[in-house]
């Protein structure tokens, strides 16, 4: 009789220990599946830019260099990985399309210090001279989906913003 209880004893005690790991090893999958999934080959920026381009049927824009990007953005190294910049053909409108690949998700709020200095700089500009732009510029959006990170200011901004999180559905 003792025997079967402590036969019943490593019994219980084994099968804890086996839905322990088999727990464990499910939460691993998971989240090796969520960073392979988050950092997965996904669309360039410029592929997005031009969707929402194409889908807004903006046609005041005009493609920035890629090394110019640096002049319009004060980004640190290793912030990102690639981009996309749109800015109006004319100096009297602050219309603004960027995309943005993070170098990885955690970097977000680095750009976003250097989107929110860019705005500003350019806010500052448009305050005195066109109050439409200014506020234009101070209700900019910027959503972030994942690695990508889409800056819009414009007068349909917030549709940029709900078209970008559609692509990604």
């Amino acid at each position: 009789m003792n025997k079967i209880i402590m036969d019943r004893k490593k019994w219980m005690i084994f099968s804890v220990l086996v839905l322990a790991v088999s727990i464990a090893v499910l939460v691993s999958v998971f989240f090796v599946y969520k960073n392979i999934k988050e950092n997965a080959k996904g669309p360039a920026p410029s592929r997005i830019t031009e969707s929402i381009i194409s889908e807004m049927h903006y046609t005041d824009l005009v493609e920035v260099s890629p090394n110019q990007l640096f002049r319009h953005y004060s980004i640190p190294e290793g912030v990102i990985s690639d981009s996309s910049l749109y800015m109006s053909k004319s100096s009297d409108s602050a219309t603004e399309l960027a995309c943005f690949l993070l170098q990885d998700k955690s970097k977000f709020e680095d750009l976003k210090d250097a989107v929110t200095d860019h705005i500003n700089s350019k806010a500052a500009g448009f305050k005195g001279l066109n109050p439409t732009q200014y506020n234009l510029l101070k209700n900019y959006v910027i959503v972030q989906k994942g690695r990508y990170v889409l800056v819009s200011v414009g007068s349909n901004a917030s549709a940029d913003g709900k078209f970008f999180n559609d692509l990604f559905k």
